[in-house]
């Protein structure tokens, strides 16, 4: 057997192993579904293309995208590319989207206005373009259980003074009201040169992430104007002290940083040179 067919062979071997090793410990539930159940293969254009559909109210206008909100969290809208849409935006409508998912904001293909019943006239209506499906809500789970005090202690909203503070420890101040979510509560925020951000906080009222709220990494070159070793005199320019060298992505550098009040961080810049994310290290 030469050497490239041996090696062949123990990878094939390898391979068919761990496959029976995942079955076995999935059980004969996952062995059926895995026997029965079929995908479809798709190219990753065709799955970021995919359609959302979402409602909910416009908490805040930032020109043409709108922060939209439920009972679940809030999202950030696209609405310049949109083919139906209403002529003007005001907090406090109640919108259905009709979209595309691009990371964390909704790209709008059409939007309509719900209110009382009526679909506000738009912009440039649309016949040939299908219905909006409706949009059903989840019931919220019931339970009789009585909830666990360590649970109910850590599920509590964060202290307003709390979020105050670590927004202002990070250069912050709020733009809008706090939405609690399971683990985390999220809050959109302005820094000191009025770019909008989307602060994620833990139960404890820590800055968990930030990011720019209206970030559009398809402006972003695609390749950087700078090496790798210039990403830490970048970010001390911004007020930060690296603390490692910057690692290579595919579309854009991190580097390990602390801010001004020695807290540990992992900082995203894209390959125009701009911090668009911070994450937290603790």
């Amino acid at each position: 057997m030469t050497p490239r067919s041996f090696l062949s062979t123990m990878r094939l071997r390898h391979a068919a192993g761990a496959s029976l090793l995942v079955l076995a410990c999935a059980g004969p539930f996952a062995i059926s579904s895995f026997a029965q159940t079929r995908f479809a293969q798709v190219s990753i254009e065709d799955a970021l293309a995919g359609g959302v559909t979402v409602q909910g109210r416009v908490s805040d206008v930032f020109d043409d995208r709108v922060l939209l909100e439920d009972a679940s969290g809030r999202v950030l809208v696209e609405t310049a590319g949109a083919a139906d849409k209403p002529t003007t935006f005001v907090t406090g409508q109640t919108l259905r989207i009709d979209g595309r998912l691009r990371g964390r904001i909704i790209e709008a293909r059409r939007i309509a206005v719900i209110g009382e019943g009526q679909v506000a006239a738009t912009a440039s209506p649309d016949a040939s373009a299908p219905p909006v499906p409706p949009v059903v809500a989840a019931a919220p789970p019931s339970s009789q259980a009585r909830p666990d005090p360590l649970v109910q202690m850590l599920m509590r909203p964060v202290d307003v003074e709390t979020l105050r503070a670590s927004l202002a420890a990070a250069g912050l101040t709020a733009a809008g009201s706090p939405v609690r979510h399971d683990k985390h509560t999220e809050i959109p925020a302005r820094d000191a040169r009025g770019r909008a951000w989307v602060v994620s906080l833990d139960r404890f009222g820590r800055i968990e992430e930030t990011e720019m709220a209206d970030y559009d990494d398809d402006a972003v070159p695609s390749r950087p104007s700078f090496a790798p070793s210039e990403v830490a005199a970048l970010v001390e320019r911004e007020g930060f002290k690296a603390r490692a060298q910057a690692e290579r992505r595919p579309e854009h550098f991190e580097i390990i940083a602390t801010t001004r009040n020695g807290e540990m961080v992992e900082l995203h810049v894209d390959f125009a040179g701009q911090i668009y994310k911070q994450v937290w290290i603790r």
